[in-house]
């Protein structure tokens, strides 16, 4: 074994998982943090789903997004799935010190830690078969490695006891989830349900087959005994309550942990399989009536073999107490340097809880000695720490009683209690009790550390019934905060709960909307001390975050994509607790992020709209101010038209009508009522047949978007017959394209009588069309056939 305190510098380690919280990641990550705190270490977990998984299904495979801060680490553990296998190839070549849980590569050198997958899953099967089935399945996911080798380690242990496993005793599963679980017993009934006991590959899939098969009316034992896999809550809940193989996750993520720090500090850890012990917990699934029933397995054997002779009730509440009781929690508190483990005597937490209690036992059944009173308040205050789980009442109570009993062999045969004498020294004076004043000493002793044991347990209940609904209160309070929140509050982090009081921080790609294929995060945002608030505002290489100042110095840190639906914003860095005993993935961390992301969405949309709203009013006045100016320059037109006597057009290109104003019909003698006079037609139609090319080329010329003005005299028939000598002039009005809308004209009668003499000039002979004259200094135009001559320019509008 490392020990972690020896070597001086602190170090930081990165952890890729899936998702951060829960029976299985959860204590994983427990069990690396307490591997790697006792010696200084930062713990840093980077969750590499994002937060919006779905409840029920959970990809075999992880998005593909970058991975950030690798560069940052000085060691990384992979738990199972969290990146893809080139990745992983690229992390091991890489040199950095690497170790991989519970997930297989070809040719990787990195060393690999998995639970006792295969002596837990035999010791199921013998259990099964001992319980007198042979007809016995597998409910599992083919494609996670852990479940690869319980699934071989099934068919393994069928054959060692000359049964053949059949391809209808297998019910795969499409994942890990309840719901595949609940699919898979649905389709197995459908098919006959051919067998009468089965192991599942994880917990979570017996639970969901458990409730397909009570569903279809069917009894559990009776007609299809079930034991499961990881020993999880929800099993617990269940009814009957499922048994099951503990793998005992957190000690899997202790042993990467210590395989990691004898890599970083160039001890041998070579490649391959490394394995940690199992425990299988019997309950009422299986079809054990007493549900006491539990054996530490290594190697798939049970511990309870190795002292086959000298199985004592000591022995047995020794096997019970480490299997329901957690040693982390008084470990991470009394450490010390150079310890192993102990209280500080060479002995485990739980080992010292033992010791306690069959001291107490037999100090009272060896000489009626009786303890303080104080003495059970320590022993429920100590259970309580132990974080026993939920079933270890029931388990401890059976087993204290049995070592009562023994202890009651021994007073009826006037001694110590054999070996347990032995073992924990009785006095040479016990003797001198009477049998029944030790008796009734043991009976009292034993109903005072029943009690204790029960205010522990209950107390962890009520501690966690607590903790749940501190959490509840969080997150409303959270989900308030950013439903209300605007956008400089998301990212100083105002809305992180009051209970919160870990450090906290942050950073968005950049520039935004980059997301994950981005190489820079940028801290917008922190919670913390004052060297993580210099931060804000500095951007670091996606690989190189987060820094060193933005990380929790005495909990685990914990590094959660914002993202969700199709955006991804950037990470959520905060330090805290890790949730070892959801049943789900979604812990609060991990639902943190998933509503930051949402809430920085909807800024995101407001802004948009704001933006968008704000445009809108700026087009309306621009418009509002064109329609002023337009009606105050009609109105001058109008104006300027009647009082020089014009005919006024407005040819709509787009919808191909053309207005002619009252003075263009009283010219040509037409009625203002009449309907043709929309129509282009009604002007070319009346062109002079000589005249009708060039009017036609110049208007073309105009379509095109040549640009420019129009100046153009023909011939044009009036209602009389008669026609007249017309000046026209126009220009073009063009979108934003270049593309004409308009052409807006006027027409100059130069055949009127009362502009004869002053039109003379510009409009040449009577017979005829002329020329128009350009202006003094240009040259002159040639002449055109037919009579028509066309002037174009581009000068302004108007300008004739």
């Amino acid at each position: 074994m490392v020990d972690v305190t020896t070597h001086r510098r602190n170090l930081t380690i990165g952890v890729l998982s899936p998702v951060v919280g829960g029976f299985y990641f959860g204590k994983i990550l427990a069990g690396i943090s307490r591997g790697l705190r006792t010696g200084g270490h930062r713990v840093v977990a980077f969750q590499t789903y994002p937060a919006d998984l779905d409840r029920e299904e959970f990809p075999d495979r992880p998005p593909p997004r970058q991975v950030v801060g690798l560069d940052a680490m000085d060691g990384v553990i992979v738990v199972t799935s969290a990146v893809e296998h080139d990745v992983l190839r690229g992390l091991d070549r890489s040199g950095k010190p690497l170790v991989v849980i519970s997930e297989t590569v070809d040719d990787l050198g990195a060393p690999v830690v998995t639970p006792d997958n295969a002596g837990g899953v035999r010791a199921a099967v013998e259990h099964l078969l001992r319980h007198g089935h042979e007809r016995i399945g597998f409910l599992g996911n083919p494609r996670q490695h852990d479940l690869v080798e319980r699934h071989a380690a099934y068919e393994t242990a069928l054959r060692a006891h000359g049964i053949e496993p059949r391809p209808e005793w297998i019910y795969q599963t499409r994942d890990n989830q309840e719901a595949a679980g609940a699919a898979a017993g649905r389709a197995a009934l459908q098919e006959g349900l051919d067998t009468t006991a089965t192991v599942a590959g994880t917990d979570r899939n017996a639970v969901g087959f458990l409730r397909s098969l009570a569903d279809a009316g069917l009894v559990l034992p009776r007609d299809q005994a079930l034991i499961g896999f990881d020993h999880s809550d929800g099993g617990a809940r269940s009814r009957p309550r499922l048994s099951s193989v503990d793998p005992h996750h957190d000690r899997v993520g202790e042993l990467a942990a210590e395989l990691l720090l004898a890599r970083i500090h160039g001890e041998q850890a070579g490649p391959g399989q490394h394995l940690a012990e199992a425990t299988l917990v019997c309950r009422e699934s299986c079809g054990c009536v007493d549900s006491t029933r539990t054996d530490l397995l290594v190697d798939g054997k049970p511990t309870s073999a190795e002292v086959a002779e000298d199985d004592t009730a000591m022995a047995r509440l020794d096997a019970v107490a480490r299997a329901v009781l957690d040693d982390s929690v008084v470990l991470r508190a009394r450490r010390g340097a150079g310890s192993t483990g102990s209280t500080g005597s060479g002995e485990s937490a739980v080992g010292g809880w033992v010791r306690a209690v069959v001291g107490t036992m037999t100090d009272a059944a060896g000489g009626g000695t009786l303890p303080a009173p104080q003495f059970y308040r320590a022993l429920a205050d100590r259970t309580a720490v132990l974080r026993p789980v939920p079933e270890a009442l029931e388990l401890l109570v059976p087993a204290v009683r049995a070592l009562e009993a023994e202890l009651l062999v021994g007073i009826k045969r006037r001694g110590p209690a054999g070996s347990i004498g032995a073992v924990v020294g009785v006095g040479v004076g016990a003797t001198r009790v009477r049998p029944q004043g030790r008796s009734r000493a043991l009976g009292d002793v034993t109903t005072e550390i029943l009690v204790a044991l029960a205010k522990g347990c209950t107390h962890a209940l009520l501690v966690r019934s607590g903790n749940l609904e501190r959490a509840m209160v969080d997150q409303y309070e959270l989900d308030l905060e950013l439903m209300h929140a605007d956008s400089a509050s998301l990212r100083h982090l105002d809305w992180l709960p009051r209970g919160q009081v870990g450090p906290a921080a942050i950073a968005l790609w950049s520039p935004p909307g980059d997301g994950p294929g981005g190489d820079v995060l940028k801290v917008v945002g922190v919670r913390g001390g004052l060297a993580a608030q210099r931060l804000v505002g500095h951007s670091f290489p996606a690989a190189q975050f987060p820094p060193r100042a933005l990380l929790s110095t005495d909990a685990l840190s914990f590094v959660i994509p914002v993202a969700f639906d199709a955006s991804d914003w950037g990470h959520l860095v905060i330090g805290g607790p890790v949730d070892t005993r959801a049943t789900s993935a979604r812990e609060k961390y991990n639902h943190w992020a998933a509503m930051l992301a949402v809430a920085l969405d909807q800024e995101d949309h407001l802004a948009a709209l704001r933006a968008q709203r704000t445009e809108l009013e700026e087009a309306a006045l621009r418009e509002r101010r064109l329609a002023e100016e337009i009606s105050v320059s009609e109105e001058r037109y109008a104006l300027a038209s009647v009082a020089a006597y014009d005919a006024t057009w407005d040819w709509d290109v787009a919808t191909g009508t053309v207005y002619y104003s009252p003075s263009w019909r009283a010219m040509l003698g037409l009625p203002a009522d009449d309907l043709k006079a929309a129509d282009p037609e009604e002007w070319l139609d009346r062109v002079h047949p000589e005249d009708l090319q060039a009017v036609q080329v110049a208007l073309a010329v105009q379509l095109g978007g040549v640009g420019g003005k129009l100046d153009l005299e023909h011939r044009l028939l009036a209602a009389d017959g008669r026609y007249l000598r017309v000046h026209c002039r126009a220009v073009t009005v063009s979108d934003g394209a270049g593309c004409p809308t308009r052409i807006v004209g006027v027409l100059t009668d130069c055949s009127d009588e009362r502009r004869e003499n002053a039109s003379r000039a510009e409009c040449g002979p009577s017979h005829g069309l002329s020329v128009v004259r350009p202006p003094v200094g240009q040259a002159q135009p040639p002449p055109r056939r037919g009579g028509a001559s066309v002037t174009r320019g581009t000068s302004a509008p108007g300008a004739g």
